[in-house]
């Protein structure tokens, strides 16, 4: 499954993990313009209620990259321990994009300012300006009671891949 801006009304990200960021930058001396924002996400397809109470989850590894971006804010603070606590898991709350007036860059395509606001660690955003994504799902979704695939899964599905 491939999907993009036009596409932005029917997704949520809600309670999606963030398993990585990359930045894809060309070499402007070359011609090559790339600004790109990749997030390595664990993308819930869907939310599965049982008649119990129980809930089940179709998850997916997928890749969503922002197209164009600039002025990149990242505020991730996991917070003071004293140097016990390791890392934990990154969540996204919402991502929410607004239409910008037009820019007076290289694109003729809508320019939106976004924000991933973040549910865990509390607080924490990523925002940007970009013209848009492209959302890709790397493998079938997996039928899980978690929200998040284990590092093992995801590997073995990204392994498939290859």
């Amino acid at each position: 499954m491939i999907c993009t801006e036009a596409d932005f009304e029917n997704l949520s990200w809600h309670d999606c993990h963030i398993h990585g960021v990359e930045f894809h930058i060309g070499k402007a001396d070359d011609g090559d313009w790339t600004s790109e924002l990749v997030l390595d996400i664990d993308y819930i397809v869907e939310w599965i209620c049982g008649r119990s109470g129980g809930e089940q989850f179709r998850v997916a590894p997928a890749t969503l990259v922002f197209h164009e971006v600039t002025d990149l804010k990242i505020a991730i603070d996991w917070g003071s321990s004293g140097f016990r606590s390791s890392l934990h898991v990154v969540s996204i709350g919402s991502i929410e994009r607004e239409r910008l007036p037009a820019r007076k860059a290289h694109s003729e395509r809508p320019y939106y300012s976004w924000r991933v606001r973040l549910n865990w660690p509390e607080s924490g955003e990523i925002a940007f300006g970009a013209v848009g994504f492209t959302h890709t799902l790397r493998a079938e979704p997996v039928l899980t009671e978690n929200q998040s695939l284990p590092f093992t899964v995801r590997r073995s599905l990204s392994d498939r891949r290859s």
